[in-house]
């Protein structure tokens, strides 16, 4: 019989001590795992945010003159499209030029006239006693605003202006059926500073439209200078006489839209 031996073998021992070192180096990694860390590196880093409002990201750079061109779409939801005139209708055009809105009349009796406007309350006193009907009175015709372009000028008057406007609301006075008003720059050509005149007889077409629009006096004589503006041939004038008589100055714009 062979007597079993008393050591422990080499290989075991060699097992033993890998398995060992294999838990010591998992609970090692165990304790230096940091999810804190983890969450912090998955985040954009705050200089990349910073980056993008520098002009990088295309909601922000849509926005300058350089990028509009090519900006998004407004349907994609990003991007400045830049306004075109040419393409304005004709609510957003009468909306930006203090046309009367769908709910003017109700809005007058509820809020009252407005008291910067001599020309709408005008307007409104005319024709406020049959305000009462859905969607407002009849009016003789629709309230109509331009843009224009100045094309001619002499004397006290900005030969360059940034834009200027006309327009025409119905009013009831006499033999006067509306009040006009050209503006450039937010500067009253016609009819004075204070926009309480501007009464002139006005020419329809068949179709309802105002066709001619004529006051051939100056303030000296009527309040308010010379207009004549002709829808036909989209051309607005307006002339002013100092109290000698001598021209003050002289305009001439052409509708642009």
């Amino acid at each position: 019989m062979r007597d079993e031996p008393t050591g422990v073998r080499p290989s075991v021992l060699a097992i033993a001590a890998v398995l060992v070192l294999g838990c010591a180096f998992a609970i090692y990694e165990a304790f230096r795992f940091d999810p804190i860390a983890v969450t912090t590196i998955a985040e954009p880093a705050p200089a990349s945010r910073h980056a993008s409002r520098s002009g990088r990201d295309p909601l922000f750079a849509a926005r300058r003159p350089s990028a509009a061109r090519t900006a998004p779409s407004a349907a994609s939801g990003l991007g400045y499209t830049h306004h075109d005139w040419g393409q304005e209708t004709d609510f957003a055009r009468g909306m930006a030029l203090c046309l009367p809105g769908p709910t003017f009349w109700r809005d007058v009796e509820s809020r009252g006239v407005p008291e910067n406007d001599p020309q709408i309350a005008a307007m409104w006193q005319s024709f406020h006693m049959m305000s009462g009907q859905e969607g407002g009175p009849p009016l003789p015709f629709e309230p109509t605003a331009h843009r224009a372009v100045l094309v001619d000028s002499a004397g006290d008057v900005n030969a360059n202006p940034a834009s200027c406007d006309v327009r025409v609301l119905p009013v009831r006075s006499g033999r006067f059926n509306c009040v006009v008003r050209v503006m450039c720059d937010g500067q009253v050509l016609y009819p004075n500073p204070t926009q309480t005149a501007g009464y002139v007889p006005c020419e329809l077409g068949d179709d309802g439209q105002i066709v001619r629009a004529v006051d051939s006096s100056h303030t000296a004589s009527d309040g308010d200078p010379l207009v004549d503006l002709d829808f036909s041939n989209g051309t607005i004038t307006v002339e002013e006489l100092d109290e000698s008589g001598h021209q003050r100055y002289r305009a001439t714009l052409r509708i642009s839209s």
